[in-house]
């Protein structure tokens, strides 16, 4: 039995790192990306297989077998994606907020050269943020004339962490992707992509890869991994960067931080989802759930870098995305998000220091945030407190040595 179509836009750390190991053994799977990565899609459509780290207890290396790679700067195999596009059962896109915009493009393209198509085409936006369908699908209306019914956009919840090792070494405990590449990929073991009953409900396309969730489960698995996994991905970076760390397994050695994520946890963050999802959610599950985050965070074997936390600061602190979100999430279930601000702030003053943000402080809350008075008046005043404490703190970062 032929294998459907799917299609991968994005062949960086987690379509890599997460959806192809738990893609390739059920469908016939294709990564499509650009010139930079030009080489090793070459390699993917001769060779048809690449490598992984997986940080069970230990490292165990994991071949992915049985994928195509595609390179939308080469005009034939440009072709050949928007013939795929047709084709495709699924298509995934793992290209982060700032280039959806372009995936649209291609994706248009393919979608209104096959108006005859029936089958329906699911694709799934993997990008972290609030309402990242509802954006995309507005990028397709501003090309297209008109979206066909059988196109469902729709977003899973991400949880495995996956992360890019740049390079390499020969005395490593990790592998490079394949033999002529210095770089590799690391992931954590975390099985299953999480989808809305609702989205799956009459559908042959989904394979047991798919871990299918009743919608109001789903929303609050959605909510609990962006307030939770991503908000404290970025307080722990912040603050972390601000005293001179490099990676997130040295904050073992800073009490601090890691105390006042945990404070943030229970007192802000816990609280908040009980009382918007006390239906749903149940405390002790949640409280596991959260230290289960912060150790995966901090693990020394992943090695995460506190520079992957901080990768677009700006977009975080953007209007309706993860920070300003979580921020206002808190505070309308009633709760303060004092210590939730602090890491705001520090995004600012990093960002700030960086050049990335000019004006006072109150333009960069009115103008990028998106924080106005009256309505937001606490939250302004909460960031501005988070603001002065971190410039008492940290008024000049220190550097510590990378071991």
């Amino acid at each position: 039995m032929r294998k459907k179509e799917v299609l991968v836009f994005g062949a960086g750390a987690l379509g890599l790192g997460f959806l192809g190991p738990e893609l390739h053994k059920n469908y016939s799977l294709t990564f499509v990306d650009r010139e930079f990565k030009g080489k090793f899609l070459a390699y993917l459509d001769k060779k048809g297989e690449y490598r992984i780290n997986l940080t069970t207890p230990g490292i165990e290396v994991v071949v992915i077998r049985g994928v195509e790679g595609l390179n939308l700067d080469d005009n034939r195999e440009r072709e050949k994606t928007v013939k795929k596009i047709g084709q495709a059962s699924l298509i995934f896109t793992a290209v982060g907020l700032s280039n959806l915009k372009g995936v649209a493009t291609i994706l248009a393209e393919g979608i209104e050269k096959h108006p005859e198509r029936k089958e329906e085409l699911y694709i799934l936006c993997c990008e972290n943020g609030q309402d990242v369908p509802a954006k995309f699908q507005g990028f397709l209306r501003q090309i297209m004339a008109s979206l066909p019914s059988w196109v469902k956009i729709s977003q899973p919840v991400i949880g495995r962490m996956c992360r890019y090792e740049e390079k390499v070494k020969p005395w490593s405990i990790f592998e490079p992707v394949a033999s002529r590449f210095s770089w590799g990929i690391v992931a954590e073991p975390f099985y299953g992509i999480p989808v809305r009953r609702s989205l799956v409900a009459k559908s042959t396309v989904f394979s047991p890869a798919f871990q299918v969730k009743e919608d109001d489960e789903f929303e609050v698995s959605k909510e609990r991994k962006i307030l939770i996994h991503n908000g404290c991905h970025a307080f722990l970076a912040f603050l972390g960067y601000l005293k001179g760390y490099s990676y997130y397994c040295q904050l073992e050695e800073e009490k601090e931080i890691l105390e006042l994520a945990k404070k943030m946890v229970n007192e802000e963050m816990i609280e908040a989802l009980l009382s918007k999802f006390g239906g749903v959610l149940d405390r002790n599950d949640l409280k596991n759930y959260s230290f289960d985050v912060l150790r995966r965070i901090t693990s020394p074997l992943f090695g995460d870098s506190i520079f992957r936390g901080m990768r677009g600061s700006l977009e975080k602190l953007a209007p309706q995305e993860r920070l300003i979100w979580g921020a206002k999430f808190i505070w309308s279930a009633g709760f303060l998000p004092k210590i939730y601000c602090l890491g705001i702030a520090a995004a600012i003053k990093i960002d700030q220091d960086k050049g990335k943000l000019a004006g006072s402080l109150e333009e960069i809350l009115s103008r990028h945030c998106g924080l106005k008075q009256p309505q937001d008046a606490k939250l302004i005043e909460l960031i501005k407190s988070g603001y002065s404490e971190i410039v008492e703190r940290f008024r000049e970062r220190k550097k510590c040595v990378v071991r």
